[in-house]
């Protein structure tokens, strides 16, 4: 029942006017099978009696324009009912991926929230929710059927519609058991779904067609398809073997019913003679639809039940509270301080913490380069900045403030970014570079020639207006992973805030166009906070400060004079690094 007073208030919420036409197809469709049992009656009597033809012909006739008419207003609001139902479904949709898109990041990474997702995803690209508004229609419609055919069929007595219970009830405690192993087996496959949609995604995504040809692993992704198949097999034969058991029984007790029907309707008219022929039609036509009805409301609710299930997931997934909210507003964000406070932090479900104890300070105008070791935090450094994670332990502050204080997408205006695994859309150019924000055209054509990719564009047929892929435009086109890495910056010049955010931002260029565009990106960032995360320790010389990660921690902080004066870890990587360019440039002389 929560469920599906849930159910409503989302009908509610995004379309009033649909339980207005529900209510319409509920009245029509309840008077559906009136006309025909009625009409049955007049027809048999009237042809044993031979009374008069244009009276017959009368009756008839307004009974099948009622008919037509009933029929014909029923399919009316049925048709809007199935489309609205379908509009909310793709309004649903989009409010599940919103959803995603705005939910915090660190929780996407849990596997019960993911398949909470997945079964959402379920209910709005399946029919879930239109079942539901189909169940609920159905049984209403049914029980006021019910009412008037009880009222038909008591005349003769209420005991001709026990067998009809008897016989429906069983049914429905049978398809009641087979409905709820298919709810079960339908919830425990989804891991395995997940994972074939996953080597599904590797099979026909082009970022993995060289690994996969490359390194010969069709059999590795054939033989891991193959028995996440059968798994998913197996449920699927548990839950149909199930099914077909419960029409098969429901069709033995059926014809029993009937059986025990036609007897009692046939003494009635061939033995006692105490209803005529065309009572034997219209009662039999009266106790068929209230067997229909009955089944129809059994087999409704028991879906309506499962759908209600299914919903929930949806509905739950929809309710999951979201943490990253903040409400304050930041003051001033030319001049600020931020500042790591004793930070810890500790993925979910793992042992050992990736950072530990780090306390740093950092004002609006500096330029950090950050360094180490793989594995080291450096990346996990900047996702907790940017609050795609919280601390375990400890406190990020900006002016003083918690930064969880802040309202969310305020917070995020301060920062522009191009991460390592960055992205390109399959957008136009001028579009992946704005991204929805109000276009400046002087400003579009400065980042692009700061980012090296000005000439690129201007050679393409369409310029700005062409589309950054083949994908679903034959006319787009394929850039290298150099050209992307450059749109990918362009972009974040483009936001033009007060903190750039570089991780591994050079990582597809090659040493000389490295160095160019950090001269650049340095007079760029004048006046603003910039981190770049760079394994090129060379870099560093453009930067006010550089940070040494190693063992989870902040080992070195300070300018690269100061450090390579210092003789620690961050001079030794330098003279390693600095040793190998000049080996591999003698050897390449």
């Amino acid at each position: 029942m929560k469920s599906i007073i849930d159910f409503f208030k989302v009908i509610i919420k995004y379309d009033k006017m649909l339980i207005s036409i529900l209510i319409g197809d509920i009245f029509f469709g309840a008077l559906q099978p009136f006309p025909k049992i009625i009409l049955s009656k007049i027809i048999f009597d009237y042809l044993v009696k031979g009374e008069s033809l244009q009276q017959f012909l009368y009756i008839i006739s307004v009974l099948v324009i009622s008919d037509v008419i009933i029929q014909y207003v029923f399919h009316v609001f049925e048709q809007q009912v199935e489309l609205k139902g379908q509009w909310l479904m793709f309004e649903l949709s989009y409010k599940l991926n919103r959803k995603t898109m705005d939910l915090e990041y660190e929780m996407l990474l849990q596997p019960e929230i993911l398949e909470k997702r997945e079964l959402g995803l379920k209910v709005v690209s399946g029919s879930n929710f239109i079942d539901m508004i189909r169940s609920i229609r159905s049984i209403i419609s049914n029980v006021v059927v019910i009412i008037g055919v009880t009222v038909i069929v008591m005349q003769i007595g209420f005991y001709v519609l026990i067998p009809v219970v008897l016989v429906v009830a069983f049914n429905s405690w049978i398809n009641s058991k087979a409905k709820k192993v298919q709810y079960q087996c339908s919830v425990e496959v989804i891991p395995y779904q997940r994972r074939i949609g996953y080597l599904q995604s590797i099979c026909s995504d082009f970022s993995f067609v060289k690994e996969t040809r490359i390194n010969d692993c069709v059999e590795l992704i054939d033989e891991k398809y193959s028995g996440l198949s059968k798994m998913c097999y197996s449920f699927m034969k548990k839950i149909i073997t199930r099914q077909q058991r419960v029409f098969r029984i429901g069709g033995i007790t059926n014809g029993l019913q009937d059986v025990i029907i036609y007897g009692i309707l046939g003494i009635k008219i061939l033995i006692r003679r105490s209803i005529s022929i065309g009572d034997f039609s219209m009662y039999f036509n009266a106790v068929s639809n209230f067997k229909n009805s009955i089944l129809q409301i059994m087999s409704d609710f028991v879906d309506l039940r499962m759908n209600g299930l299914n919903v929930r997931h949806l509905i739950d997934y929809m309710n999951i509270e979201d943490k990253n909210k903040g409400e304050q507003k930041i003051g001033n964000k030319d001049e600020f301080v931020i500042e790591f406070s004793h930070v810890y932090f500790q993925y979910p479900g793992a042992q050992n913490y990736v950072l530990e104890d780090i306390c740093c300070e950092f004002r609006n105008d500096e330029k950090i380069m950050i360094v180490g070791e793989n594995g080291a935090g450096k990346t996990t450094f900047i996702h907790l900045l940017l609050r795609l994670y919280r601390p375990t332990k400890g406190r990020i502050l900006l002016n003083g403030v918690n930064i969880n204080e802040y309202e969310y997408n305020d917070y995020l205006t301060m920062f522009s970014s191009v991460f390592q695994d960055y992205k390109t859309f399959a957008f136009s150019c001028l579009e992946n570079i704005t991204l929805g924000k109000k276009v400046n055209a002087d400003h579009v054509k400065e980042v692009l020639r700061l980012a090296g990719l000005d000439e690129k564009i201007e050679s393409l047929p369409e310029k700005m207006g062409t589309i950054v892929s083949r994908l679903y435009d034959d006319n787009g086109t394929e850039f290298s992973g150099g050209e992307k890495q450059k749109m990918a910056i362009a972009r974040a010049l483009y936001k033009d805030s007060k903190i750039v955010i570089m991780d591994e931002p050079t990582a597809a260029l090659d040493p000389l166009a490295e160095y160019d565009l950090y001269k650049k990106l340095v007079l760029l960032m004048r006046g603003r906070l910039s981190f770049f995360i760079s394994h090129r320790l060379a870099s560093g010389k453009f930067c006010d400060r550089i940070l040494v990660f190693s063992k989870h921690t902040i080992q070195e902080d300070g300018s690269h004079d100061q450090l390579m004066n210092l003789k620690g870890l961050y001079a030794e990587m330098y003279s390693r690094q600095a040793e190998f360019y000049k080996r591999d440039n003698l050897s390449e002389s």
